[in-house]
Protein backbone atom coordinates (compact mmCIF):
# COMPACT_ATOMS: atom_id res chain seq x y z
CA UNK A 1 0.00 0.00 0.00
CA UNK A 2 3.40 2.58 0.99
CA UNK A 3 4.47 1.89 -3.02
CA UNK A 4 0.99 2.33 -4.76
CA UNK A 5 0.94 6.25 -2.27
CA UNK A 6 4.52 6.81 -3.18
CA UNK A 7 3.85 5.91 -7.20
CA UNK A 8 0.51 8.03 -6.92
CA UNK A 9 3.01 11.17 -5.49
CA UNK A 10 5.22 10.30 -8.30
CA UNK A 11 2.72 10.16 -11.55
CA UNK A 12 1.56 13.53 -10.06
CA UNK A 13 4.90 15.41 -10.30
CA UNK A 14 4.96 16.34 -13.61
CA UNK A 15 1.72 18.50 -13.82
CA UNK A 16 2.56 20.09 -10.57
CA UNK A 17 5.92 21.37 -12.30
CA UNK A 18 3.67 22.58 -15.21
CA UNK A 19 1.15 24.47 -12.87
CA UNK A 20 4.13 26.09 -11.34
CA UNK A 21 5.58 27.27 -15.25
CA UNK A 22 5.25 30.43 -16.28
CA UNK A 23 3.33 29.45 -18.97
CA UNK A 24 0.38 28.59 -16.19
CA UNK A 25 -0.95 32.39 -16.81
CA UNK A 26 -3.80 30.99 -18.65
CA UNK A 27 -6.97 29.72 -17.18
CA UNK A 28 -7.56 27.40 -20.43
CA UNK A 29 -4.16 26.27 -20.36
CA UNK A 30 -4.51 25.22 -16.20
CA UNK A 31 -7.95 23.44 -17.01
CA UNK A 32 -6.23 21.53 -19.29
CA UNK A 33 -3.15 20.57 -16.72
CA UNK A 34 -6.64 19.35 -14.26
CA UNK A 35 -8.07 17.42 -17.01
CA UNK A 36 -4.87 15.38 -17.65
CA UNK A 37 -4.14 15.03 -14.12
CA UNK A 38 -7.35 13.17 -13.38
CA UNK A 39 -7.52 10.96 -16.23
CA UNK A 40 -3.83 9.18 -15.84
CA UNK A 41 -4.02 5.74 -14.12
CA UNK A 42 -1.47 6.60 -11.78
CA UNK A 43 -2.83 9.75 -10.21
CA UNK A 44 -5.01 9.59 -6.78
CA UNK A 45 -3.69 12.08 -4.66
CA UNK A 46 -4.31 15.92 -6.03
CA UNK A 47 -4.00 18.23 -2.75
CA UNK A 48 -0.20 19.26 -3.85
CA UNK A 49 -1.51 20.20 -7.33
CA UNK A 50 -4.36 22.16 -5.71
CA UNK A 51 -1.85 24.17 -3.53
CA UNK A 52 -0.16 25.75 -6.47
CA UNK A 53 -1.23 29.47 -7.66
CA UNK A 54 -2.21 28.66 -10.98
CA UNK A 55 -5.10 26.55 -9.72
CA UNK A 56 -5.86 28.71 -7.01
CA UNK A 57 -5.83 31.39 -9.77
CA UNK A 58 -9.21 29.57 -11.10
CA UNK A 59 -10.80 30.68 -8.04
CA UNK A 60 -10.47 34.66 -9.08
CA UNK A 61 -13.49 36.48 -9.83
CA UNK A 62 -12.18 37.24 -13.35
CA UNK A 63 -11.68 33.75 -14.17
CA UNK A 64 -14.38 32.71 -16.98
CA UNK A 65 -17.09 30.75 -15.13
CA UNK A 66 -16.08 27.48 -17.54
CA UNK A 67 -12.63 27.48 -16.04
CA UNK A 68 -13.92 28.04 -12.69
CA UNK A 69 -15.33 24.98 -12.22
CA UNK A 70 -12.24 22.86 -13.42
CA UNK A 71 -11.45 23.95 -9.58
CA UNK A 72 -14.37 22.12 -8.10
CA UNK A 73 -13.83 19.35 -10.35
CA UNK A 74 -10.26 18.71 -9.06
CA UNK A 75 -11.27 19.22 -5.49
CA UNK A 76 -14.21 16.12 -6.27
CA UNK A 77 -11.37 14.23 -7.09
CA UNK A 78 -8.91 15.08 -4.17
CA UNK A 79 -11.66 14.24 -1.31
CA UNK A 80 -15.12 14.27 -3.09
CA UNK A 81 -17.41 11.14 -3.90
CA UNK A 82 -19.21 10.30 -7.21
CA UNK A 83 -22.70 11.68 -5.72
CA UNK A 84 -20.54 15.17 -4.73
CA UNK A 85 -20.23 14.92 -9.08
CA UNK A 86 -23.83 14.43 -9.43
CA UNK A 87 -25.19 16.57 -6.88
CA UNK A 88 -22.99 19.45 -8.09
CA UNK A 89 -24.29 21.54 -11.12
CA UNK A 90 -22.36 23.33 -14.06
CA UNK A 91 -19.73 20.84 -13.70
CA UNK A 92 -17.05 19.49 -17.18
CA UNK A 93 -18.34 16.03 -18.57
CA UNK A 94 -16.10 13.67 -17.52
CA UNK A 95 -14.07 11.15 -20.04
CA UNK A 96 -14.25 7.32 -20.16
CA UNK A 97 -11.01 7.32 -17.76
CA UNK A 98 -12.35 10.09 -15.34
CA UNK A 99 -15.08 8.45 -14.87
CA UNK A 100 -13.31 5.05 -14.03
CA UNK A 101 -10.84 7.27 -11.91
CA UNK A 102 -13.43 8.89 -9.75
CA UNK A 103 -15.56 5.70 -9.04
CA UNK A 104 -12.38 4.44 -8.45
CA UNK A 105 -11.62 6.91 -5.59
CA UNK A 106 -15.21 6.88 -4.37
CA UNK A 107 -14.89 2.82 -3.79
CA UNK A 108 -12.01 4.02 -1.20
CA UNK A 109 -14.41 6.11 0.44
CA UNK A 110 -17.04 3.67 0.48
CA UNK A 111 -14.87 1.45 1.82
CA UNK A 112 -13.87 2.68 4.91
CA UNK A 113 -17.29 4.26 6.00
CA UNK A 114 -20.17 1.82 4.72
CA UNK A 115 -20.34 -1.63 6.46
CA UNK A 116 -21.23 -4.00 5.52
CA UNK A 117 -20.46 -3.26 1.62
CA UNK A 118 -23.30 -4.52 -0.30
CA UNK A 119 -23.76 -4.81 -3.70
CA UNK A 120 -27.02 -2.80 -3.65
CA UNK A 121 -25.21 0.16 -1.66
CA UNK A 122 -22.21 0.46 -3.58
CA UNK A 123 -24.47 0.33 -7.31
CA UNK A 124 -26.98 3.40 -5.92
CA UNK A 125 -23.66 5.13 -4.55
CA UNK A 126 -21.59 4.75 -8.09
CA UNK A 127 -24.62 4.64 -10.38
CA UNK A 128 -23.98 1.43 -12.08
CA UNK A 129 -26.85 -0.94 -12.74
CA UNK A 130 -25.54 -4.48 -13.21
CA UNK A 131 -23.66 -6.08 -11.07
CA UNK A 132 -21.65 -7.23 -13.60
CA UNK A 133 -20.15 -3.83 -13.71
CA UNK A 134 -19.58 -3.03 -10.05
CA UNK A 135 -17.56 -6.37 -10.10
CA UNK A 136 -15.60 -5.52 -12.75
CA UNK A 137 -14.83 -1.98 -10.81
CA UNK A 138 -13.79 -3.94 -8.00
CA UNK A 139 -11.55 -6.33 -9.44
CA UNK A 140 -10.01 -3.54 -11.40
CA UNK A 141 -9.55 -1.68 -8.02
CA UNK A 142 -8.13 -5.04 -6.58
CA UNK A 143 -5.18 -5.40 -9.38
CA UNK A 144 -4.93 -1.99 -9.08
CA UNK A 145 -3.48 -2.64 -4.98
CA UNK A 146 -6.31 0.32 -3.82
CA UNK A 147 -8.14 -2.44 -1.70
CA UNK A 148 -8.00 -5.90 -0.87
CA UNK A 149 -11.31 -7.33 -0.98
CA UNK A 150 -12.93 -10.60 -1.91
CA UNK A 151 -16.41 -10.71 -4.00
CA UNK A 152 -19.33 -12.64 -2.38
CA UNK A 153 -21.88 -12.60 -4.91
CA UNK A 154 -23.61 -15.92 -3.60
CA UNK A 155 -23.90 -14.62 -0.01
CA UNK A 156 -27.42 -12.95 0.94
CA UNK A 157 -27.14 -10.18 0.57
CA UNK A 158 -24.26 -10.15 -1.94
CA UNK A 159 -21.45 -8.38 -0.44
CA UNK A 160 -18.09 -6.83 -0.59
CA UNK A 161 -15.62 -7.84 1.82
CA UNK A 162 -12.62 -5.34 2.25
CA UNK A 163 -9.71 -6.03 4.41
CA UNK A 164 -7.35 -2.84 3.41
CA UNK A 165 -7.54 0.07 1.95
CA UNK A 166 -4.70 2.27 -0.01
CA UNK A 167 -4.31 5.47 1.74
CA UNK A 168 -4.92 7.11 -0.97
CA UNK A 169 -7.82 10.02 -0.80
CA UNK A 170 -6.73 13.65 0.40
CA UNK A 171 -7.87 15.41 3.77
CA UNK A 172 -10.58 17.81 3.01
CA UNK A 173 -9.25 21.31 4.71
CA UNK A 174 -13.33 21.48 6.73
CA UNK A 175 -12.56 18.55 7.91
CA UNK A 176 -9.82 19.11 9.57
CA UNK A 177 -11.52 20.40 13.30
CA UNK A 178 -13.79 17.53 13.14
CA UNK A 179 -10.13 15.13 12.88
CA UNK A 180 -8.88 17.37 15.67
CA UNK A 181 -11.56 16.88 17.77
CA UNK A 182 -11.56 13.37 17.35
CA UNK A 183 -8.28 12.54 18.39
CA UNK A 184 -8.48 14.73 21.28
CA UNK A 185 -11.22 12.21 22.45
CA UNK A 186 -9.25 9.26 21.61
CA UNK A 187 -6.36 11.04 23.49
CA UNK A 188 -8.64 11.51 26.23
CA UNK A 189 -9.44 7.70 26.46
CA UNK A 190 -5.65 6.72 26.06
CA UNK A 191 -5.22 9.25 29.10
CA UNK A 192 -7.85 7.66 31.14
CA UNK A 193 -6.45 3.93 30.38
CA UNK A 194 -3.50 4.85 31.37
CA UNK A 195 -4.28 6.43 34.87
CA UNK A 196 -6.63 2.91 35.31
CA UNK A 197 -3.10 0.58 34.19
CA UNK A 198 -0.91 2.60 36.59
CA UNK A 199 -3.70 2.24 39.41
CA UNK A 200 -3.61 -1.45 38.95
CA UNK A 201 -0.13 -1.46 39.06
CA UNK A 202 0.17 0.45 42.02
CA UNK A 203 -2.12 -1.76 43.68
CA UNK A 204 -0.41 -4.88 42.98
CA UNK A 205 3.14 -3.40 44.07
CA UNK A 206 1.34 -2.55 47.10
CA UNK A 207 -0.39 -5.66 47.63
CA UNK A 208 3.11 -7.52 46.78
CA UNK A 209 4.75 -5.41 49.57
CA UNK A 210 2.61 -6.68 52.16
CA UNK A 211 3.01 -10.46 50.69
CA UNK A 212 6.72 -9.55 51.26
CA UNK A 213 6.38 -8.29 54.87
CA UNK A 214 4.36 -11.05 55.85
CA UNK A 215 7.04 -14.01 54.48
CA UNK A 216 9.74 -12.09 56.02
CA UNK A 217 8.10 -12.54 59.75
CA UNK A 218 7.36 -15.83 58.82
CA UNK A 219 10.62 -16.50 57.90
CA UNK A 220 12.03 -14.57 61.39
CA UNK A 221 9.77 -16.45 63.48
CA UNK A 222 10.82 -19.88 61.61
CA UNK A 223 14.31 -18.86 62.18
CA UNK A 224 13.79 -18.39 65.67
CA UNK A 225 11.80 -21.30 66.29
CA UNK A 226 14.47 -23.86 64.65
CA UNK A 227 17.36 -21.70 66.64
CA UNK A 228 15.33 -22.78 69.86
CA UNK A 229 14.88 -26.18 68.62
CA UNK A 230 18.88 -26.73 67.96
CA UNK A 231 19.70 -25.38 71.17
CA UNK A 232 17.44 -27.58 73.17
CA UNK A 233 18.69 -30.68 71.50
CA UNK A 234 22.50 -29.54 72.23
CA UNK A 235 21.38 -29.20 75.91
CA UNK A 236 19.74 -32.83 76.05
CA UNK A 237 22.68 -34.22 73.77
CA UNK A 238 25.16 -33.57 76.44
CA UNK A 239 23.31 -34.62 79.63
CA UNK A 240 23.06 -38.13 77.06
CA UNK A 241 26.52 -37.84 76.60
CA UNK A 242 27.74 -37.29 80.67
CA UNK A 243 25.26 -41.11 81.14
CA UNK A 244 26.73 -42.72 78.66
CA UNK A 245 30.42 -42.23 79.50
CA UNK A 246 29.52 -43.36 83.29
CA UNK A 247 27.88 -46.56 82.00
CA UNK A 248 30.89 -47.18 80.24
CA UNK A 249 33.32 -46.39 82.94
CA UNK A 250 31.13 -48.65 84.96
CA UNK A 251 30.98 -51.75 82.34
CA UNK A 252 34.65 -51.61 81.88
CA UNK A 253 35.78 -51.73 85.65
CA UNK A 254 33.39 -55.13 86.08
CA UNK A 255 34.67 -56.16 83.63
CA UNK A 256 38.02 -58.14 85.02
CA UNK A 257 36.62 -59.60 87.81
CA UNK A 258 34.26 -61.29 85.45
CA UNK A 259 37.29 -62.38 83.25
CA UNK A 260 38.93 -63.88 86.06
CA UNK A 261 35.93 -65.40 88.03
CA UNK A 262 35.31 -69.43 87.56
CA UNK A 263 37.62 -72.05 88.21
CA UNK A 264 41.31 -72.44 86.64
CA UNK A 265 42.29 -72.57 83.30
CA UNK A 266 43.35 -75.78 82.91
CA UNK A 267 41.89 -79.11 81.55
CA UNK A 268 41.69 -82.26 79.66
CA UNK A 269 41.57 -81.67 76.13
CA UNK A 270 39.51 -84.20 73.34
CA UNK A 271 40.41 -84.25 70.02
CA UNK A 272 37.34 -84.91 67.65
CA UNK A 273 36.83 -85.45 63.74
CA UNK A 274 34.41 -84.77 61.83
CA UNK A 275 33.70 -88.43 61.36
CA UNK A 276 32.14 -88.09 65.28
CA UNK A 277 29.12 -86.56 64.01
CA UNK A 278 28.03 -89.68 62.44
CA UNK A 279 25.52 -91.85 63.89
CA UNK A 280 27.16 -94.79 63.02
CA UNK A 281 30.15 -93.82 64.91
CA UNK A 282 31.72 -96.83 67.15
CA UNK A 283 34.54 -98.27 68.08
CA UNK A 284 37.33 -99.87 65.77
CA UNK A 285 38.21 -103.64 66.59
CA UNK A 286 41.55 -103.22 65.58
CA UNK A 287 42.60 -101.38 69.15
CA UNK A 288 45.79 -99.27 68.78
CA UNK A 289 47.13 -100.81 64.72
CA UNK A 290 47.90 -97.17 63.56
CA UNK A 291 48.49 -99.06 60.19
CA UNK A 292 45.45 -101.38 60.49
CA UNK A 293 43.09 -98.07 60.99
CA UNK A 294 45.10 -96.33 57.81
CA UNK A 295 44.43 -99.49 55.49
CA UNK A 296 40.97 -99.52 56.27
CA UNK A 297 40.59 -95.74 55.14
CA UNK A 298 38.30 -94.71 58.19
CA UNK A 299 39.11 -91.72 60.33
CA UNK A 300 40.82 -91.73 63.55
CA UNK A 301 40.05 -89.79 67.10
CA UNK A 302 42.06 -89.56 70.21
CA UNK A 303 39.82 -89.33 73.33
CA UNK A 304 41.77 -87.98 76.72
CA UNK A 305 40.30 -89.64 79.23
CA UNK A 306 41.74 -87.49 81.71
CA UNK A 307 42.15 -88.26 85.92
CA UNK A 308 39.61 -90.11 87.36
CA UNK A 309 38.32 -91.73 84.17
CA UNK A 310 38.25 -95.29 83.20
CA UNK A 311 40.72 -97.94 84.83
CA UNK A 312 42.51 -95.14 86.08
CA UNK A 313 39.26 -94.00 88.27
CA UNK A 314 39.22 -97.31 89.50
CA UNK A 315 43.60 -97.18 90.74
CA UNK A 316 42.65 -93.73 92.86
CA UNK A 317 45.48 -92.04 90.86
CA UNK A 318 45.09 -88.49 90.51
CA UNK A 319 46.74 -87.05 87.32
CA UNK A 320 47.78 -90.07 85.60
CA UNK A 321 48.15 -90.54 81.97
CA UNK A 322 46.45 -93.43 80.55
CA UNK A 323 46.30 -95.23 77.21
CA UNK A 324 43.93 -93.20 74.70
CA UNK A 325 40.91 -94.55 73.15
CA UNK A 326 40.85 -94.68 69.53
CA UNK A 327 37.69 -94.32 68.03
CA UNK A 328 36.65 -94.73 64.16
CA UNK A 329 33.86 -95.06 61.90
CA UNK A 330 32.54 -98.51 61.28
CA UNK A 331 33.77 -100.02 58.22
Amino acid sequence: MDQIHTRAIEALQPFIALANSSSANSPRFVANIITNATSNAHTFVFAELLETAAVQALRSPDTPAEYQSYLTLLEIFAWGTWQDYQETPNLPALSPAQTLKLRLLTLLTLSSTIQPLTYTALMGALSITAPADLESLVTTAIYSSLITARLSPASIPPTVNVTAIAPLRDVKPQSLANMITILTQWETRCGDVISDIEAEIAKIKSESAKRRAKEHERNVIFEQTLAAYRAEAASAAGGGEGNVAGGARKHWGQQPQQAFRGGGLGGNKREFSADELDDDDGYWEHGNDYDSIQALGGSRMDIDEGPGSGRAAGSGVAGARHPKRILGKKS
